[in-house]
């Protein structure tokens, strides 16, 4: 409203002839001559600030503000702030001690710091000193003890340092003191003992104490009670021992024990550590030993017999601990051993039927067996049962596969067996047919059949009419059945063949005229019988026989053409006196002289 009226009164001036007003280029009210910035409406008055870029209300040295306006914020007039991206430090205070974790122990340096409304981070007054600033739960130095023997315990003093979280103590120190063995990695520590083992024999005395220790006490020492020792610098003497008087020396004493401390291979003459002789006089008898079989009618077979009697080290013969049932007549010595046999009525060696008990000796009783299997009890030449798996029923020694059991001897009979024999039958009732072989009709008798195969049982050869083979190229004719490849012909009849195009025939034995599997010369000119060779020639003008070069190929017969010769060697083909070069035969043979 007030930007309005002063144009108002602007305009009523211009208008009225009022004169010229003052200039005003950003329209802001204000006019030039009094506007510090007269192209920004916003910016008008003059001032002297500095910049607040992080909004604490202190203005940062280095950004001073010199136009603002109305609505210009963050321009204190004064500068000095020490952080000017942080608005919770603007000012510089000399005189404080650092303690960046809070926990009461300061640096011991002051410092000029920037902080804020509060000292966080410093105190004004030093405190106990830190070792780590960083660390709240850290601040004194601890001490350190050399560890030598790496046990985890130190012995001397010998440095200090700070404990802060994740950090070890340097390599070859503890943070414990009082290793008792600083040598020793085993031992570190001293242990109380209330029971001493000094011979190590693992029976103690009682003896309180302590010694230097690891985890846990030495051998020897212990706080728990075992076996008491008589002697505990003997590890031989142990516990105070029973001894008996032995007069008659085997090792079995009478009368009353006495107790004595000795070890193992210590004894007076006279005494021994086992009591209860039931012979005292006897030393081959000392004590009773129990007995579970006897020997009564004195035949070395015993029966099952219950007691006790004074022995040696073993029961005396006739006596077994053992329930032993060897003699089944012990008042009969010709009578000891049980049989239970079964009945073998045809004397084959096995029985049948119903076991039967018989006493007697130490051989099989007559007419009885060990078995009882007899398939056939009244036929001596059959008693066990056998299983077979192929049968032979025609007698050609050629099997089916049939299972099953019968009764038999010390084999199985003819036409059964455990295994195949010559082969598998192809019909069992039949001798004369026993293999299956593949067959192929052969309709024109010339051997060879054709068309799809037929399986015949048969003796093991293929029968008339039909064949083995089944490659035949015409089966309606007898006198062609195999395709042989021709690859060479003699179309002239000279007895001499050229290569053709391979061409195959259906045939008999051998390929038809004029045709050839394999080459037979190499016929020039197969239309011409009377020519079928190729042949180098030398034209014979003068007709001595020798001729000249050129040399040509020809195709001829038997014959040379009249003209030409087979030697191309003369010196003058139109004189026949001339053949040779009478100089060079003589260089020639001056050659072979040397």
């Amino acid at each position: 409203m007030m930007r309005a009226w002063v144009w108002l009164a602007l305009g009523l001036q211009l208008g009225c002839g009022g004169g010229v007003g003052p200039r005003d280029l950003d329209g802001d009210g204000h006019p030039a001559e009094r506007d510090c910035d007269d192209s920004n409406p916003t910016l008008w008055r003059s001032v002297t600030g500095y910049a607040d870029t992080d909004g604490d209300g202190h203005g940062e040295t280095g950004q001073p503000v010199f136009c603002v306006g109305d609505t210009t914020q963050g321009w204190p007039q004064e500068a000095g702030d020490c952080a000017p991206g942080d608005a919770t430090r603007w000012r510089s205070v000399p005189g404080l001690y650092p303690d960046a974790d809070g926990d009461g122990a300061t640096g011991t340096t002051p410092v000029t710091a920037c902080v804020g409304a509060t000292l966080a981070g410093y105190k004004e007054q030093p405190g106990p000193p830190d070792c780590d600033d960083g660390d709240a739960a850290v601040s004194a130095l601890s001490w350190l003890w050399v560890d030598a023997d790496g046990d985890g315990v130190g012995s001397d003093l010998a440095a200090t340092w700070c404990p802060s979280r994740g950090r070890p103590p340097p390599s070859g120190y503890a943070r414990i003191e009082g290793d008792c063995a600083p040598g020793d990695t085993n031992r570190w520590r001293m242990l109380f003992f209330t029971h001493r083992d000094e011979d190590g024999d693992g029976f103690v005395v009682v003896q309180d104490g302590t010694v230097c220790s690891g985890e846990h006490l030495p051998a020897g020492y212990d706080t728990v009670s075992g076996p008491a020792d008589c002697d505990d610098h003997d590890a031989q003497r142990t516990v105070r021992v029973a001894r008996w008087l032995d007069p008659d020396g085997d090792g079995y004493g009478d009368g009353a024990p006495v107790l004595r401390c000795e070890g193992p291979g210590e004894s007076a003459p006279g005494e021994t550590l086992q009591g209860g002789d039931c012979a005292p006089g006897d030393s081959t008898r000392w004590r009773p030993l129990s007995y579970a079989s006897r020997d009564g009618d004195g035949d070395g077979y015993l029966s099952p017999a219950t007691g006790e009697v004074c022995s040696g080290f073993w029961l005396p013969q006739g006596y077994s601990q053992a329930v032993r049932n060897d003699d089944c007549d012990d008042g009969n010595v010709a009578l000891f051993r049980a049989w239970s046999v079964y009945a073998d009525a045809d004397g084959d060696g096995v029985g049948s039927g119903a076991a039967a008990s018989v006493c007697g000796t130490a051989k099989l009783p007559t007419g009885y067996s060990l078995q009882a299997t007899d398939c056939a009890p009244q036929d001596s030449s059959m008693w066990r049962m056998l299983g077979f798996t192929y049968r032979d029923a025609d007698g050609d020694t050629y099997t089916v596969a049939q299972s099953g059991e019968l009764c038999a001897g010390t084999a199985l009979p003819a036409g059964y067996a455990t295994q195949r024999l010559s082969g598998e039958d192809c019909d069992d009732t039949n001798a004369t047919a026993f293999r299956n072989v593949t067959a192929y009709a052969d309709t024109d008798g010339d051997g060879v059949g054709a068309g799809a195969s037929t399986m015949l049982c048969t003796h093991g050869q293929v029968p008339s009419p039909w064949s083995a083979t089944g490659t035949d190229c015409d089966a309606q004719d007898a006198t062609r059945w195999q395709n042989l490849s021709a690859a060479h012909a003699d179309h002239d009849g000279d007895g001499f063949t050229a290569p053709i195009p391979a061409q195959t025939f259906c045939t008999g034995k051998a390929l038809p005229a004029p045709y050839f599997s394999k080459a037979v010369g190499n016929d020039c000119d197969d239309a011409d019988a009377a020519r079928y060779r190729w042949i180098y020639l030398y034209r014979d003008q003068d007709a001595d026989g020798v001729g000249a070069t050129p040399r040509q190929m020809t195709c001829l017969g038997p014959a040379l053409l009249a003209g030409w010769s087979l030697y191309g060697d003369d010196t003058d083909d139109n004189d026949a006196a001339v053949q040779t070069d009478e100089a060079a035969e003589e260089e020639l043979s001056l050659i072979l002289d040397l």
